[in-house]
């Protein structure tokens, strides 16, 4: 399945809502695919090296943000072999091959109309298939939801699970019964969708998962709505939700009966730079129950300890706000995968350099 989407600047910013004095910024509308690196600033890094390697932070895949390729939702399969990424604007689906880095068209779901919507997480399955967000700032326009696309990929136009009060799904993540947990990053709430997609329930709805657009909050994004609960991770029996507009990752325990203890701030942030976690968005959780966290606004890839210490691990160079986070082995090492969405960067009347990039190896 081939399909292209040849689309001008001005009308990529028309879909994002953005003045057209941001047309200036200019693109040449090219995708680069496989290549490496970038001069874009200098690049700290607090990793140690490993065995005498560095890691080092680099592009997989260069998208084209004149093709209104902004990518938000990532999923790497368990044999890391495939990086499935979703592009926000536009509903496609596509899968990078991590043997070789070669890029193809996979799948898509309806494309929200101009400034109506986005699609966000992304998540598979023990069966192969993936799950995709899609949110809505117009119900009426765009309806909300979660998609199911088989594993054999293909154009998905029906929705797999609903609710009329979950509008903003972000994060999503699969407990080892099949339930799909979500993240509403409007509402502050997770929601537990059945294997079937038939029972939506709102499983936890807390301040501390709300998101604050007040103006005396600094670490609120340049969005102007609300953006709590994003990224959702699961690990030792316990949830990991970052917090975008509150720079924080909270941790909600999991009771024996299945039902949510109580949510607290494992790690924040200092509140007048609202750093390290600026902006937290995907997260993944790693083997030792460390948590890594995308800091869109940060421009950095952090990782919190299971003690709420926080570690920024890379930051600027080529990173260009991160969406999301995956681990992969790639040869025989571990890597950290990462979205660039440049939203951030089209904000300030600039080129983003949007795509897919790995960062190790890691410790």
């Amino acid at each position: 399945m081939k399909t292209t989407v040849a689309l001008s600047r001005s009308i990529l910013l028309t879909a994002l809502g953005l003045t057209a004095s941001l047309a200036a910024c200019g693109s040449d509308g090219t995708t680069n695919i496989g290549g490496g690196g970038s001069d874009g600033g200098s690049t700290t890094s607090t990793a140690s090296s490993i065995g005498g390697a560095e890691p080092e932070l680099t592009f997989i895949a260069e998208f084209s943000e004149g093709q209104v390729q902004l990518p938000e939702g990532l999923w790497v399969t368990a044999d890391s072999k495939t990086a499935f990424v979703g592009h926000a604007l536009t509903g496609q689906i596509i899968a990078v091959k991590l043997t070789d880095n070669t890029v193809d068209d996979f799948a898509t779901v309806p494309a929200p109309p101009p400034n109506k919507g986005f699609v966000t997480g992304i998540t598979q399955s023990a069966a192969g298939d993936l799950y995709v967000g899609a949110a809505t700032l117009d119900p009426a326009a765009y309806k909300p939801g979660i998609y199911k696309v088989p594993a054999t990929g293909g154009p998905v136009t029906t929705l797999f699970a609903s609710d009329a009060t979950m509008n903003v799904p972000n994060g999503l993540v699969f407990d080892k019964e099949g339930n799909l947990f979500v993240t509403d990053s409007a509402l502050g709430a997770i929601f537990k969708i059945s294997p079937d997609g038939a029972t939506v329930t709102n499983w936890i709805t807390d301040p501390l998962l709300q998101g604050d657009v007040s103006p005396t909050n600094p670490c609120k994004t340049v969005l102007g709505v609300p953006l709590g609960a994003n990224g959702l991770a699961l690990s030792d029996n316990a949830f990991y939700v970052a917090n975008t507009d509150k720079a924080a990752l909270i941790k909600i325990p999991i009771e024996a009966d299945g039902t949510p203890g109580a949510a607290v701030e494992l790690s924040t942030s200092d509140p007048a730079t609202c750093l390290p976690l600026k902006g937290a968005d995907g997260i993944t959780a790693d083997a030792d129950g460390s948590i890594l966290v995308a800091g869109n606004a940060g421009n950095a890839l952090v990782r919190v300890g299971t003690e709420g210490n926080a570690t920024v691990l890379v930051k600027d160079g080529p990173l260009d706000g991160p969406a999301s986070v995956a681990l992969a082995t790639l040869g025989s090492k571990k890597y950290a995968l990462l979205t660039n969405f440049g939203l951030v960067t089209l904000l300030a009347m600039k080129t983003p350099r949007t795509g897919l990039l790995s960062y190790g190896p890691l410790e």
